[in-house]
């Protein structure tokens, strides 16, 4: 797959949420705690693809490719363009390229409770 460097200008992070008592509220609100930030493409999919996903659960999903790392697993949540995002799957680069990308299919984080 190829990808065009000047495509990547966008950030993206992944991290944590963590749990963290409001003081005005009394109240625990979810923070995004960013572990990493990397540099990001928006992938667009092909109109089969979109109409593929229609009624499945990757409907109101988002993809992005990033340069190929091990330290973005699933467990990880991505927060892009001022959103948390659940990674729902992450597809490695296979072609052996020099320059790998991994393509990640990202969809809205939903507060647990």
């Amino acid at each position: 797959m190829e990808i065009a460097l000047n495509r990547f200008k966008h950030k993206i992070s992944f991290g944590t949420i963590k749990t963290v008592e409001n003081d005005n509220t009394g109240d625990y609100d979810e923070l995004f705690v960013p572990n990493i930030t990397l540099r990001c493409a928006l992938y667009n999919r092909t109109i089969a693809q979109s109409y593929q996903i229609l009624g499945t659960s990757l409907e109101d999903t988002t993809v992005v490719a990033i340069r190929s790392t091990d330290k973005v697993s699933k467990q990880l949540l991505a927060s892009y363009g001022g959103v948390t995002y659940q990674i729902v799957d992450i597809v490695k680069d296979s072609t052996g390229n020099l320059i790998a990308y991994d393509l990640l299919t990202l969809k809205k984080y939903v507060k647990k409770g």
